[in-house]
């Protein structure tokens, strides 16, 4: 019983560290799930469901990109809150993984074309 206490507790954690909206600022111009995304200040929203995560990236309180990501542990904890972007066929960046400060966690999202609203 208390092996069962002590899994359900660390999977608790791990749902509360994304809990919230998170800030998050983007430096250069990308795009996420299919969307431009503008240079600025961002919230992150994480709706996790055991390892996958459905993210909203919103400014001034309106939706500008959804995703669908995979919660990835990490050995290399991260110190801010960042995005990372990867060159994508067009010619642009791509968001490809959304880390958060002090959280041994990542959520890498899925590529454009089966991330959500695709």
């Amino acid at each position: 019983m208390k092996k069962f206490a002590v899994i359900l507790f660390v999977c608790l954690l791990a749902v509360c560290a994304f809990a919230g909206d998170k800030s998050i600022t983007i430096s250069s111009a990308t795009t996420m799930n299919g969307h431009a995304v503008a240079p600025g200040d961002y919230k992150v929203s994480c709706d996790i469901k055991g390892s996958t995560a459905d993210v909203k990236l919103k400014q001034g309180g309106k939706t500008v990109a959804t995703a669908t990501g995979e919660v990835v542990e990490v050995k290399d904890v991260p110190r801010y809150n960042a995005v990372v972007n990867q060159s994508n066929a067009k010619g642009g960046n791509s968001v490809i993984e959304i880390q958060f400060a002090n959280q041994n966690k990542v959520i890498r999202l899925n590529n454009d074309a089966t991330a959500v609203g695709k």
